[in-house]
């Protein structure tokens, strides 16, 4: 739970965010428009950002102390799990398989040499973790939620052999899990490339320079 707590606080507000601000411009020039509630909607949905510790504060909290604690043995335990959900389902169902298994393999070997770069390179440069961290809060959640959507598309797959009377209700949870899986999920690899930038960019500016 405490590994967990800065990436459920600091990813999940941060995409309530965005889905606000995408569902108000649904409504174009009309999101700002009281009477529909989107503008409250935002407004009411930015401030869970900074409620209880600003995001950026818990993604350093998550990479400065969460990640490193009793020698990375809660980490490593999330890793495990990850790789036992793939391995006790794989080879049952072929389009499972793709549509699921396979990218949620990827992201977490893309979450995995993240937390190999701050190893290798953050005791060297603390600013090297410190620039990468807010990219690994969004890495982290969206690996946790890829294994969520993995285990609702089993389920749902499941549900529907069994012969399910609501068969739209499942086949909606796949096509939506399918989704998140394929256009979502996806975006470890862009956090893992800018955390392995480093921090030379983030901090080449002198203080003077501001």
């Amino acid at each position: 739970i405490s590994l967990l707590t800065p990436v459920i606080k600091g990813f999940l507000t941060d995409q309530g965010y965005d889905m606000t601000i995408k569902a108000q411009q649904v409504y174009g020039g009309h999101g700002y428009i009281e009477e529909w509630g989107m503008s409250q909607y935002t407004r009411d949905a930015r401030i869970a950002m900074i409620y209880e510790g600003a995001n950026g504060v818990q993604a350093l909290d998550l990479v400065g102390r969460k990640l490193a604690a009793d020698g990375g043995r809660h980490v490593m335990a999330f890793f495990d799990l990850v790789k036992t959900f793939i391995k006790d389902n794989q080879g049952q169902d072929e389009a499972y398989d793709r549509a699921f298994l396979e990218p949620l393999k990827a992201a977490s070997k893309d979450l995995q040499a993240a937390g190999m770069y701050f190893m290798q390179n953050g005791m060297k440069n603390p600013n090297n973790a410190l620039a990468g961290s807010y990219d690994f809060m969004h890495m982290f959640g969206h690996v946790c939620l890829g294994l969520m959507w993995a285990m609702m598309g089993k389920a749902a797959l499941q549900a529907l052999k069994d012969g399910a009377s609501d068969r739209a209700f499942y086949e909606t949870k796949i096509a939506t899990g399918r989704y998140y899986m394929a256009r979502q999920l996806p975006a470890t690899a862009l956090h893992l490339g800018r955390i392995q930038t480093g921090a030379e960019t983030v901090m080449a500016l002198e203080a003077a320079n501001f």
